[in-house]
């Protein structure tokens, strides 16, 4: 029995189940085995670190007279209750040792040595120390070197070196590298790096050569104070004297070069540690791959990361967490959540770091329901979230316009005893007023004053910025004048915010008074502020009508005044070396005036004007040669009166005129400020001289877009259309139509529609081209909406082309839109005129079958029909 439990131990195969087995055997036996047998057995349980286990075995053992304990038995049971952290019975064990006689030897004393200092009574240890070598107990140089070790360990790094001169000075026991090592590495740690190269010196001196830790210790120390060149000269050192970097050399290396930012560095020597066959460590990696993504080289992260697992290396959870939040900024959560899983069945258990990464990136991909549901797996798993967890779903719930589902998570945030703070509450304030609940933006915004968070600028602009779009313009001057009062500084987005509402709320004078204000405060308005004064100027024209105003003036390097057909050269429409595009009026076949077709070559010239700033003239040349053919004499503008007037009225030319100025002023304050006018810009300004008639100021507009290289879009091109339209213009706006096509630019709803109300508002021939015009729209894909479903059975009707209008009339119900009673009405009179008499009364009864009452003219003409 005893050569098999000592047989066992030493093969080192021996499992927990089989040692207990093995134990109840041993005291089951008579005779009992040996003491060396039992101790055997204990020692392969205690480097298990199953010490209770150890320590209950010996307890039944010590119930067998027959069984004396050693000092082997003793020291392994001291070495339980001091790794227990139980010094205390070691003591006790120690106090069973001198009562049995036993003679302690150099282990015993380490045992009781490093008890004290792993529980960090290092006062104590050195007085026990001192005892025992007063007492003259048997030590070693371990002993000493576990004193050294505790003094370092817990700060005491002046009293190591003077144990260690003692040591030197005549000691029992000569210091060995181990002793020095420490103390290096103490040093080396607080960042004194002139007294660790002090004890390095003094150990080559006395003859002790130095080891990898030393010089690992040293060079992690001087990488850290940024002593680059004394670290790459130790490390030669260490190579001349024959003592191999290892795995930690280099990542010590690699690591701090790449928190210095030398990543390139860092790679060259990863790669040189391979060709000198060091296998990298997760450590090596995980400090690459943490550089890389902190530096934004997202792709290179991720193939150092598949590096790693076809290493055959289990990434830590940093390093899986960078991976994925690297995926989720990118927006490839699907990638991410593919690590997340891998990093679970690799036994890393994902943090609330690791769920916050997810979380967040799938609210930023659009995946509200994966996030919320991800949240719950994160409850299952028993990883509690923080505040940081809540506040991206809160903030993500609020953006899908989720506030009941944001709600409940704020109301399981406080019952978890998480605090919500400001951002939680913008979140929440911002979501509400984006769904148009200012009511509970409101009380939010009055429930975090209460629970003493003070609101910031962000808070304020939320709640101005959703009165405003209510246009409750009152209220948000309240707003204004409360976040002033907190001394908060109103920023630009807050004055765009009123000026937008007061311009939505047709208070344009308002608006102007915040802008001058705003500007007085030395906030500099931005494009967007003057948008909107521009744009509620605007607005106030197209309600005037026709007008004459001044010519728009510009900045003397690009002339900014109305261009004509034969002024090419100062507005841009001949470009050297080119040739002048043929008039797409002119190339139109007779009998197909929206024939549109063009060979492959020119096609593809066009659909390289929009891309490349390069193709910009040609499209200046033929956009601006077609508004050249608006321009005439027959514009209809109105000559303001020459005499003054103490009172203007609103459609008084005059006044009109100054709102026209107003609108141009503020584009030329804009372009003084070195503020470039977008596309919105003028867009606003083109409609609202287009729809008041001002065409010449409409080209100078135009020609002034097309020197600023921006370049005109659908709004711009409908504004254009619309107008000629109103005006009968329907060749002009059919080809702007052309160029709009050709331009890459696709036609909407909107385009046609005017195209189609124009043409059949311009007499009977013009019918012909609407009816062309809407098999185009047709062919382009674009669904025509309610009012020009009306407006194309009002012009068959009128045409007599019934089945073709009761066409347009059944494909209405298709579409999603009701007939109304007005279409019904104009095919039961395009039927009685064509003494249709059977569909006319079809038509009547589905009108009183849908609860439709007709007007009394119609019914009269039914009755005659019935009569008849």
């Amino acid at each position: 029995m005893e050569k098999l439990v000592i047989d066992k131990c030493k093969s080192k195969s021996l499992k927990l189940d089989e040692a207990l087995g093995l134990f109840s055997s041993m005291i089951s036996v008579t005779p009992l085995p040996s003491i060396s047998a039992f101790n055997n057995l204990l020692g392969v349980v205690s480097k298990m670190k199953h010490y209770s286990t150890d320590v209950s075995m010996f307890q039944q053992m010590m119930g067998f007279k027959q069984i004396q304990p050693d000092i082997f038995t003793m020291n392994i049971l001291m070495n339980c209750f001091c790794n227990l952290k139980r010094v205390d019975l070691g003591f006790s064990a120690f106090a069973m040792i001198v009562k049995l006689g036993l003679p302690p030897d150099p282990y015993t004393m380490n045992a009781l040595l490093l008890g004290l200092c792993n529980e960090g009574k290092v006062n104590d240890a050195v007085e026990l120390f001192q005892q025992i070598v007063k007492n003259g107990y048997p030590c070693d140089q371990y002993t000493s070197g576990i004193i050294i070790r505790g003094l370092c360990k817990s700060g005491n790094l002046l009293y190591a070196v003077d144990m260690l001169n003692e040591m030197n000075a005549g000691g029992r026991f000569k210091p060995d590298v181990v002793c020095y090592n420490t103390i290096i590495d103490g040093f080396c740690k607080e960042g004194c790096m002139d007294k660790a190269l002090i004890i390095f010196q003094d150990m080559l001196d006395r003859s002790i050569e130095p080891d990898v830790v030393t010089f690992n210790c040293l060079i992690h120390g001087l990488c850290g104070i940024g002593q680059w060149n004394k670290a790459k000269s130790l490390l030669a050192g260490m190579i001349n004297q024959g003592v191999l970097p290892n795995v930690r050399t280099f990542s010590t290396l690699v690591s701090h070069l790449c928190k210095d930012g030398e990543i390139q560095k860092a790679i060259y020597l990863f790669k040189l540690m391979s060709q000198r066959g060091i296998r990298p460590d997760v450590v090596t990696f995980a400090a690459i791959i943490h550089a890389l993504c902190k530096s934004g080289d997202w792709g290179q992260a991720t193939n150092f990361f598949q590096n790693i697992i076809d290493c055959g290396i289990l990434p830590d959870v940093v390093t899986f967490n960078c991976i994925i939040d690297i995926l989720c900024k990118e927006g490839n959560t699907g990638k991410a959540f593919d690590i997340f899983e891998l990093m679970t069945c690799k036994g890393v258990k994902p943090n609330v770091i690791t769920y916050n990464s997810l979380i967040q990136g799938f609210f930023h991909s659009g995946g509200w329901k994966e996030a919320t549901t991800l949240f719950n797996r994160m409850m299952g798993d028993g990883v509690h979230p923080d505040v940081l967890t809540f506040n991206y779903l809160i903030n993500g719930l609020c953006k899908e316009k989720r506030a009941k589902q944001a709600i409940t998570m704020l109301e399981l945030m406080i019952q978890r005893d998480l605090k919500p703070d400001l951002f939680t509450y913008n979140s929440l304030i911002r979501g509400f007023c984006n769904s148009g609940q200012w009511a509970e933006a409101t009380s939010l915004f009055h429930k975090m004053m209460n629970e003493g968070i003070n609101p910031d600028v962000i808070s304020f602009n939320c709640l101005i910025n959703g009165l405003c779009k209510e246009k409750r313009t009152e209220e948000a001057i309240a707003m204004l004048e409360l976040m002033i009062q907190r001394d908060l500084k109103p920023d630009f987005f807050t004055y765009n915010s009123l000026i937008h509402g007061f311009c939505n709320s047709g208070q344009w004078a308002e608006a102007t008074s915040l802008f001058h204000k705003m500007m007085n405060e030395g906030i500099n308005p931005d494009v967007i502020s003057f948008n909107c004064l521009i744009n509620a100027l605007c607005k106030v024209l197209i309600t005037m009508g026709p007008l004459k105003a001044k010519p728009i003036r510009g900045r003397p390097s690009t002339p900014f005044r109305p261009i004509s057909r034969n002024d090419q050269d100062q507005s841009g429409l001949k470009v050297q070396g080119s040739r002048q595009p043929d008039d797409p009026r002119k190339s139109r076949k007779k009998g197909h005036p929206l024939d549109l077709s063009s060979s492959p070559n020119q096609k593809e010239h066009w659909r390289g004007i929009r891309r490349p700033i390069a193709g910009a003239p040609f499209l200046i040349r033929l956009f601006s040669q077609s508004l050249a053919g608006v321009s005439g004499p027959s514009t209809g503008f109105h000559q303001p009166s020459k005499e003054p007037s103490k009172t203007i009225s609103r459609g008084d030319p005059q006044h009109k005129g100054k709102r026209t100025e107003e609108a141009i002023a503020m584009l030329e304050l804009m372009i003084q400020r070195d503020l470039k006018p977008d596309i919105v810009t003028f867009n606003s300004l083109i409609h609202g001289l287009c729809s008041s008639g001002q065409w010449a100021e409409v080209i100078s507009l135009c020609s002034r877009m097309m020197n600023d290289r921006v370049l005109p879009d659908v709004v711009t091109f409908n504004s254009l259309i619309n107008a000629l339209c109103k005006e009968k213009r329907i060749e002009e706006a059919i080809t702007l139509l052309e160029v709009m096509i050709q331009s890459d630019l696709t036609p909407d709803t909107l385009t046609f529609r005017s195209l189609i109300h124009g043409s059949c508002n311009s007499g009977q021939r013009a019918m012909e081209k609407a009816h062309e015009v809407f098999k185009l729209m047709k062919q382009k894909g674009v669904k025509p909406d309610e009012i020009t479903n009306r407006i194309l059975i009002r012009m068959y009707c009128l045409q007599g082309k019934m089945d073709m209008a009761k066409d347009v009339f059944d494909s209405m119900e298709i579409q999603g839109f009701a007939p109304d009673l007005g279409a019904y009405k104009m095919l039961i009179n395009g039927y009685v005129k064509q003494n249709r008499k059977d569909e006319a009364l079809r038509l009547a009864e589905e009108i009183q079958q849908k609860g439709l009452t007709l007007d009394k003219a119609t019914e009269k003409m039914l009755r005659g029909l019935t009569r008849l």
